[in-house]
Formats: structure tokens, C-alpha cells, sequence
């Protein structure tokens, strides 16, 4: 009702890939993706087609389970930054081979790639493995720009050979970055590269 109170959740524990575990009252409770339910030997039972569902929409399922029974499912999305699908048709104008690393579904990464023209994606990679996959990129011979803003990204932004932060993202992605553009556009990356490259013609 009107008077019901949230209550405030102690034992709060992020788990990198998988979603949050914290205890309510007496109730231990879990929210995040398929693969956390599975670890709590949590059944998604009919949720399965529901999820599949938001999939084909472009949207991660996010689960909820309280005391290992299921409750309810969340649907989730990226918001495509504005200007993003022009940067990126920019960047392959310029040479530039674009690779989505993303601990998104397979489904979901590929439908928001598309939508941005991006044709290779590494879905499913769980947070502490990015900077493995941007390391297999170096040992093929190609020098690499990551770009990203959350705290999952800083391994990798510090393993690239540059970088690049989007400002408006979390401290640590900043600090592990070379380059952090203020107004968190990734228009910004294509005039990092091209002054860069101005840069080093001119000396």
C-alpha cells in the first residue's frame, strides 16, 4: 500500500558479470543476468521466453530472486549515444577496423551493433577478460584505441596502446585512460585520431 516503506538493504556485494547480491531482512537477495541465477541454482522457468523476448528488442534481462525463488525479471537497455552511428562510419572511412567488446548477450550486442554499423562483436565477455581480448588483438600485429566508460573497462583501457575515457563515465575508466573526452561524444574519438595523426605528420 501507500505506507510501505523500502527497506534498506545491508550486505550489499557487486559480483563483476554477473549483477548484485545484498540481504534484506532475513531474505538474501540476488539481481542480475541468467548466469548468476544459474550459479544460486535459481529456475527461470517460463521467464526463459520472456527474456528471449526483451533479447529481440535489444534488452538485457536482468533477474530477480529472493530467498532462491524467482520474483521478477527487469528489462535493460543501452541508450545509443547521439552522433555514435556517424562516428563510427567516420572511423571505417578513415581506416579505422571497429571491434564491439561487450558482456552483453550475443542476441543483444549484435542487435545494437547493427544499429551503429559495427560488423565484429565479442559478446558475452565477462569484465576481467577484456583486457585479454584486447591483448589477442596486439599479439596479431594491430596497434589498438579502446574506448569506454565504466569500471569494467579500465583493464582494458589501461592494456590498449591509447585509452580513451568518455567523461562522463566513472573515475577509475578515466584514470586507466590516455585521453578523456569531456563532452563524452564519441564524435570525439574520430577528431582525437585525426589530430593525432596531424600531429605526428607535422613532426
Amino acid at each position: 500500500g501507500s505506507g510501505d516503506m523500502l527497506e534498506t538493504p545491508f550486505e550489499f556485494e557487486a559480483l563483476p558479470g554477473k549483477g548484485v547480491r545484498a540481504r534484506i531482512g532475513d531474505k538474501e537477495i540476488f539481481v542480475g543476468n541468467a548466469l548468476l541465477m544459474e550459479e544460486r541454482g535459481v529456475e527461470l522457468g517460463r521467464l526463459v521466453d520472456g527474456a528471449a523476448h526483451l533479447a529481440s528488442e535489444g534488452k538485457g534481462a536482468l533477474f530477480v530472486a529472493k530467498g532462491g525463488d524467482l520474483v521478477g525479471m527487469l528489462g535493460v537497455a543501452d541508450t545509443i549515444k547521439e552522433g555514435s552511428a556517424e562516428a563510427i562510419r567516420e572511423m571505417k572511412a578513415d581506416g579505422l577496423e571497429i571491434v564491439m567488446i561487450t558482456g552483453d548477450s550475443e542476441v543483444v550486442a549484435r542487435k545494437i551493433a547493427a544499429s551503429v554499423g559495427i560488423d565484429k562483436v565479442m559478446a558475452g565477455v565477462l569484465p576481467q577478460l577484456k583486457a585479454e581480448e584486447v591483448v589477442n588483438i596486439q599479439k596479431s600485429g594491430k596497434r589498438t584505441a579502446m574506448v569506454g566508460d565504466g569500471i569494467n573497462d579500465a583493464p582494458a583501457l589501461a592494456q590498449a596502446d591509447v585509452g580513451i575515457a568518455i567523461g562522463s563515465g566513472t573515475d577509475i575508466a578515466i584514470e586507466a585512460s590516455d585521453i578523456t573526452l569531456v563532452n563524452g561524444k564519441l564524435g570525439g574519438v574520430v577528431d582525437a585520431i585525426r589530430l593525432s595523426r596531424k600531429t605526428m605528420s607535422i613532426i
